[in-house]
């Protein structure tokens, strides 16, 4: 009963929170995408499912008059990804610690369609650099759609792979009905997919990044891994989704110890969000 109380306490603090969006636009383009344009931008996302019916019916018709239902989904993931750009729904801010700005370099996995990257890449500006890290082809074609569209492709680069301690092939285990991601770990679906990882020391030597900024780490449960992967080569700025254990491994004690032995000052909120920074007098290339 409380489970369910709280969900719909928050499908209608969505329902609000789109109805306040100021966006400008939103339909179905001439490939099919859904796309809602907002802050000058175009989003391109998923089309709504049947199951979001009910909770469109909760918008005000004045809002269902300008938004298809179609783009409701869209319009949802601008909301958490976008505007509020937390490690979780409703958790502590991707930003909560340091504040990208213009000329920075940002790394984000897993970058899903792109909607933070979009974000960065805006607040970056022309002499920055954003690094979207996403494996999944559902969620690129999306990403590349976004970062093309609205003329992003100069500061944006997009690694179509997944991020672990070693370069090879890993089975990700994802849901059908899950259209947003899969877990290496995790025993979280029935669908299987074989996808390509690197680690992010080779990811950084690829892309050219001599230094980053920010780096965002959202990889539902290989967080420990993906670091580990990244031995010589020290971010500034971290804010890292340790939302999930390994059998054995404590993910925010195993990170937190890491990252302190690497030189890092950190900051662990709610729980499971860890927040680092390199501490001054350290080298970002080790």
């Amino acid at each position: 009963m409380i489970k369910s109380l709280r969900h719909i306490k928050t499908r209608l603090g969505m329902a609000k929170k789109v109805s306040n969006l100021n966006f400008s636009s939103a339909g179905i383009d001439d490939e099919g995408f859904s796309y809602v344009e907002y802050d000058g931008l175009r989003f391109h996302g998923e089309k709504s499912f049947d199951k979001d019916k009910k909770y469109y019916k909760l918008l005000p018709r004045y809002v269902r008059n300008r938004l298809p239902f179609e783009c409701f989904r869209t319009a949802q993931d601008i909301v958490i990804r976008y505007v509020e750009g937390g490690l979780k729904y409703g958790g502590p801010r991707k930003h909560d610690f340091y504040k990208v700005k213009a000329g920075d370099t940002v790394a984000e996995m897993g970058a899903f369609q792109g909607f933070y990257a979009l974000k960065m890449c805006k607040t970056v500006g022309e002499n920055g650099k954003m690094i979207a890290i996403e494996p999944l082809k559902d969620n690129l074609k999306f990403l590349k759609k976004n970062i093309t569209y609205n003329k992003f492709e100069n500061r944006c680069t997009i690694v179509p792979k997944g991020v672990w301690k070693e370069q090879t092939t890993l089975t990700f285990k994802r849901k059908t009905t899950d259209h947003q991601s899969g877990s290496i770990v995790m025993e979280k679906g029935n669908e299987d997919i074989s996808l390509p990882v690197d680690t992010l020391e080779n990811i950084m030597q690829e892309t050219h990044t001599n230094a980053c900024n920010m780096m965002v780490i959202q990889l539902n449960g290989v967080e420990i891994n993906a670091l580990k992967g990244l031995n010589s080569f020290y971010p500034n700025n971290l804010a890292i989704a340790a939302r999930y254990d390994q059998p054995g491994v404590d993910a925010v004690d195993e990170i937190t110890s890491l990252l302190v032995n690497r030189g890092y000052k950190v900051n662990v909120e709610e729980e499971r969000f860890i927040f680092a920074a390199l501490k001054e007098g350290q080298s970002n290339s080790n």
